[in-house]
């Protein structure tokens, strides 16, 4: 029996995209039978990511061939992917939003929108994925009038419930191995990633099998109390110091 601790998620997925790094991940997953979540962008109108090259067959076909083939998770990724505030939201991880700072109205209309189409695609929503990581109490509570009670995002070691909802936290976007223990989503964007960083996630892949679990399974390992959420703090503070860090030691 697996003892999930990793569980894969790709970020971006819309009708223009590296299609070759996406299909090139897309083998090894089910080569070893891995089933990530995948955030789709139900109408996508980012420019950063228009410049990448339009699919050559029918898109909304091949999302639900992952999910009813393959049995992927599939995550509503926003409605268009277009950053409207420069709020970071509950996490405080990048100061930009398709949806913090907004009024309910605004962000309960593109949720909305968002779910119609998946619906008239007939994509089951697994989860929510925010662009840039960034919600705020408002979307949460869109989130939940629209039926939708699971977001991929937070901090922590392990899944658990707030504001009617299950978190399953996301920390790194790059596979390692870790010392604490927990669940670890590992966030991929495939438009970014390199030949090398694909056969660097199969390795990783083959010395873990036996701890890469479903999306799905998360709600098996929900932890809570005090210590819990004293964890999911300190893990926001050494996170983000680390990252505001990083970005000084770029300039």
């Amino acid at each position: 029996m697996k003892r999930m601790r990793h569980i894969f998620r790709l970020d971006d997925v819309c009708e223009t995209m590296n299609w070759d790094r996406f299909f090139m991940l897309k083998n090894v997953f089910i080569k070893y039978n891995i089933k990530p979540i995948i955030g789709v962008i139900p109408n996508n109108e980012d420019e950063a990511l228009k410049k990448y090259p339009f699919c050559e067959f029918d898109f909304w076909e091949e999302i639900r061939t992952l999910q009813d083939i393959h049995n992927w998770s599939i995550a509503l990724h926003g409605y268009d992917h277009k950053y409207l505030t420069t709020e970071s939201g509950l996490l405080e991880i990048n100061k930009r939003s398709e949806f913090a700072g907004l009024i309910k109205e605004e962000q309960c209309k593109k949720i909305n929108m968002g779910k119609e189409i998946f619906e008239q695609q007939r994509i089951k929503i697994a989860a929510f994925m925010a662009p840039a990581h960034s919600y705020d109490l408002i979307t949460l509570k869109c989130l939940v009038e629209n039926g939708i009670n699971v977001v991929t995002d937070g901090f922590g070691l392990y899944p658990y419930y707030k504001y009617e909802i299950l978190f399953v936290p996301q920390l790194f976007s790059k596979p390692r191995n870790t010392v604490f223990r927990g669940v670890y989503t590992w966030c991929i964007h495939t438009n970014l990633i390199s030949i090398k960083n694909i056969n660097e996630i199969e390795i990783f892949i083959k010395n873990n099998y036996n701890d890469i679990g479903e999306f799905n399974e998360a709600s098996n390992y929900v932890r809570s109390g005090s210590l819990t959420n004293l964890q999911r703090g300190l893990t926001k503070y050494f996170i983000n110091s680390s990252r505001k860090m990083k970005k000084i030691f770029k300039k």
